[in-house]
C-alpha cells in the first residue's frame, strides 16, 4: 500500500526484510525453510536453504525490530522499546560482524553513504546468518546517521507496513494517506457521527 519514494539504500535490506511478512494478505515469507531460502536468494543471499534453527532466528530478528519500529510512531502513545532492544541485543551475539574499512564494506554491507568503511559479516557467515548480520549493521549505522527513526510500521492494523517517512517532521503514521490514513479518517469521522446521533 506504499505510495512514498523508496527506503534509502543504505535502510533497504532492512525494509526489505522486515516487511517479510504481508499482515493483510497474511504471507511470510519465513513462513518455511524453503520460502525463507527463495527469499534469500532474491535478495543477494544464495546457498543451501536455512535449516529450522535460522528460520526461528531470522523471525526472532524480524520481531523484534519491527516492535521497536512501532515505537516510532509518536502519535502512538506510550511505547517503551526497551523489551525489543532487549530481545535484538540478545540476537545480535549470534551475529557477529567486523569493522572494515576498505572498499569490500560497500553498502549493502552496512557501510555509510559515501564512505567505505562499515561493518561486514564476520568470516564464515553465510546465508542467513549473513544476511541478519547485514540487517544489523544497517541499523546500527541508521541510529547513528539520525535516519533509524524514519523507518516505521503503518499504523493501519490491516496494513502495518514499514515504510521510510520523508515528511519534514516525520509526523507520518500511514504508509498511504491515500490508503490507510484515509481509512483510518473515515472509520474516526464515522465514529464521531454515530456517537453524537
Amino acid at each position: 500500500m506504499a505510495d512514498e519514494p523508496e527506503v534509502p539504500e543504505d535502510l533497504h535490506l532492512v525494509e526489505s526484510f522486515t516487511n517479510s511478512v504481508d499482515v493483510d494478505s497474511a504471507q511470510d515469507d519465513l513462513d518455511s525453510p524453503a520460502r525463507f531460502g527463495r527469499w534469500l536468494t532474491a535478495h543477494g543471499f544464495p546457498g543451501a536453504p536455512p535449516g529450522p534453527a535460522e528460520l526461528d532466528l531470522a523471525r526472532a530478528v524480524r520481531a523484534a525490530l519491527r516492535d521497536d519500529l512501532a515505537g516510532h510512531d509518536r502519535h502512538a502513545g506510550a511505547h517503551d522499546p526497551g523489551d525489543a532492544r532487549a530481545r535484538l541485543d540478545e540476537l545480535a551475539g549470534q551475529l557477529p560482524l567486523r569493522v572494515t574499512f576498505g572498499p569490500a564494506a560497500g553498502p549493502a554491507a552496512g557501510s555509510a553513504a559515501g564512505s567505505a568503511a562499515g561493518f561486514a559479516p564476520a568470516p564464515g557467515l553465510r546465508g542467513a546468518h549473513a544476511m541478519l548480520a547485514q540487517v544489523l549493521a544497517a541499523v546500527v549505522l541508521a541510529e547513528r546517521a539520525g535516519t533509524w527513526h524514519r523507518l516505521k510500521l503503518c499504523r493501519a492494523d490491516d496494513c502495518q507496513v514499514v515504510y521510510f517517512d520523508r515528511s519534514k517532521n516525520t509526523s507520518k503514521a500511514w504508509c498511504s494517506m491515500e490508503g490507510c490514513g484515509n481509512r483510518a479518517k473515515t472509520r474516526a469521522y464515522r465514529g464521531r457521527r454515530s456517537s453524537q446521533g
